[in-house]
């Protein structure tokens, strides 16, 4: 077998084979602040959980991220996409903060560490996609490592009923998840654990 047949095969196994380790799902009981990472507006399951959050007590404030959608006008951001559909729902808008300049996870994290120190938050949750997780943590910890940042997972809203489907998606996500973090890891020295 070619050198270039076992790469072919390792980039077909090892997202699948290293998915779950993506997967961080450590929130606490309770933090200052509940965090829902934009990049996504449909399906809304980051906000769907981080709702669910708020309203089992978790945290006091929801802060929604997430800078603009592609192709559309800049003051539509996926934070406040997210905002409006949690408000919608029953979120009370004084508890909700939004930061809708971000373009990545790490912006995402360098401009909650300023909502962090001026509110004097010292724990949040991170609320995002399971595979997007790990990255997610790892990135907050090292902007902000003096605020417990812990992680709960938003499941999927599950579209794809048969396991072939749901294999390539899990692929999909962790391959891309895989490559980001070794960007992250070369471009700002965001550790992989």
């Amino acid at each position: 077998m070619g050198f270039g047949v076992l790469v072919l095969i390792a980039s077909l196994i090892l997202p699948l084979l290293v998915a779950p380790w993506l997967i961080v799902d450590d929130a606490g009981e309770t933090a200052d602040a509940i965090v829902v990472l934009g990049g996504e507006a449909y399906p809304p399951n980051r906000t769907i959980h981080a709702l669910n959050l708020y309203k089992q007590q978790r945290a006091p404030v929801v802060v929604f991220t997430g800078g603009a959608l592609p192709g559309q006008p800049p003051e539509i951001s996926s934070a406040r996409v997210a905002l409006r559909y949690a408000l919608a729902r029953g979120l009370p808008a004084e508890v909700a903060l939004v930061v809708d300049t971000a373009q990545s996870t790490y912006d995402e994290a360098t401009l909650v560490r300023d909502l962090a120190a001026h509110h004097g938050w010292r724990s949040l949750i991170i609320v995002t996609d399971p595979y997007h997780t790990r990255r997610a943590v790892r990135t907050f910890r090292s902007i902000i490592p003096d605020v417990q940042v812990t992680a709960s997972v938003a499941p999927f809203l599950d579209t794809f009923a048969d396991p072939l489907s749901r294999g390539v998606r899990v692929w999909r996500y962790a391959a891309a998840e895989l490559i980001k973090m070794a960007f992250y890891r070369l471009h700002y020295g965001i550790p992989l654990r």
